[in-house]
């Protein structure tokens, strides 16, 4: 083989695997923002709180303090809602106390205790 393409493909082959790094750091750099950015990562939540909110996947919908699917945390602490009235809308919600917002699914199965401690931090947000 001559030298001249042996030098030529160890060029391309140096290049390829230099492009491929550069686009992973930046595909791993932008996953990163994000997820940090966008609050899903890092929510203040206590650790009781944020197990339950993740068994029940309420942080798919509601993050810290902005809109994705459903309200934000934040926004829900503003409506200052006691642990029996947030029991009562997780287990039967009510389409009309957000009409911009799409439908809850019911969480038949959480209990009181559980409702308690999430409804406990929300009203302890500013």
């Amino acid at each position: 083989m001559r030298t001249a393409d042996r030098n030529t493909r160890r060029f391309f082959a140096l290049r390829f695997q230099r492009f491929n790094f550069v686009c992973m750091s930046r595909f791993i750099l932008f996953a990163l923002f994000f997820a940090f950015g966008n609050g899903l990562i890092a929510q203040n939540m206590p650790p009781e709180v944020k197990k339950i909110t993740d068994k029940y996947a309420c942080n798919s919908c509601h993050v810290l303090d902005k809109r994705v699917v459903g309200p934000s945390w934040k926004d829900l602490a503003q409506k200052k809602y006691s642990a029996k009235k947030m029991f009562k809308l997780i287990r039967e919600p009510q389409p009309g106390n957000w009409p911009d917002y799409p439908p809850m699914a019911p969480i038949p199965s959480i209990s009181s205790a559980e409702v308690k401690l999430v409804a406990d931090w929300l009203n302890g947000l500013n």
